[in-house]
């Protein structure tokens, strides 16, 4: 099988696992009449997206035959987290990820004319679920062994390195878009919202094609993906006005790290 039609194949499947979970999930939920608003309020809802996120790893199983006829899912697993960690590369990234979300409340607040607290709901047990929920629900464990392990590797046999993350970015945004008709908004409200988390999403993903590439170990796009979802659990404020802000300042820190790749690829490691 040609590299272009497993990675056709791997698109194709882990779409239709994905929305496939979600329409048994909406199913689920109408089923329940009365109780759909309780099962909601009681918290039980966001899990079920959360077991959705990891249909990117069932595909790539169900498929993994396929897509890899030489090697085991013991050998591949080995060979996705053999490379030393950069932790510098990590921790740049790390901060880099914290200003874009406090950058982006702060210019909510100010906008808004509202305190930079009162946009944060920051203790110990929204830290502690917030943490919980990103790594094991939010999507960060669950989708990178597909979009990172396997296709971003694919595609970079193909293109370079940022066209590859954008392709691979594009894949990955449109690959959500049930959850956009669950966030409540319609009309020129739901069009901003889906604009702005294309882009955002776009952006992590030439940021993680770019740490990706500086360093093979699959712990790298999993953390930014870790950081991304979690920061969002600690804002309290508009969904709307916190996507759009990150758009904007993910898009003018992306363009940072193109310029440092582009220049570290022409001088060397």
């Amino acid at each position: 099988m040609t590299d272009r039609k497993k990675t056709i194949l791997y698109v194709v499947c882990s779409y239709g696992f994905f929305w496939v979970a979600i329409g048994l999930i909406g199913v689920v939920i109408m089923l329940m009449g009365d109780g759909a608003e309780v099962f909601q309020e009681g918290n039980i809802f966001p899990f079920l997206p959360a077991i959705a996120a990891w249909t990117p790893t069932l595909a790539l199983f169900v498929l993994f035959k396929k897509l890899y006829p030489n090697i085991s899912i013991k050998e591949f697993y080995k060979n996705a987290f053999h490379q030393r960690l950069n932790i510098g590369l990590l921790l740049c990234v790390t901060i880099t990820q914290l200003g874009v979300f406090f950058g982006g409340v702060g210019l909510i607040a100010g906008f808004q004319g509202l305190s930079f607290e009162s946009l944060l709901g920051i203790s110990l047990p929204t830290l502690v679920s917030g943490f919980l929920w990103s790594l094991l629900g939010g999507g960060a464990t669950g989708e990178q062994s597909g979009w990172r392990g396997f296709l971003q590797p694919h595609m970079e046999k193909k293109y370079s390195v940022i066209k590859a993350s954008v392709i691979v970015g594009l894949i990955w945004g449109f690959w959500h878009a049930p959850l956009w008709f669950m966030w409540g908004y319609s009309g020129l409200d739901l069009v901003w919202v889906i604009l702005g988390y294309m882009v955002s999403i776009t952006m992590a993903a030439i940021i993680i094609g770019i740490c990706y590439n500086r360093c093979k170990n699959l712990f790298v796009p999993i953390w930014i993906h870790f950081m991304f979802n979690f920061v969002l659990t600690m804002y309290t404020g508009e969904l709307l006005a916190i996507i759009a802000t990150m758009a904007i300042l993910y898009t003018v820190v992306t363009a940072g790290y193109i310029v440092w790749h582009k220049h570290s690829s022409i001088s060397g490691p």
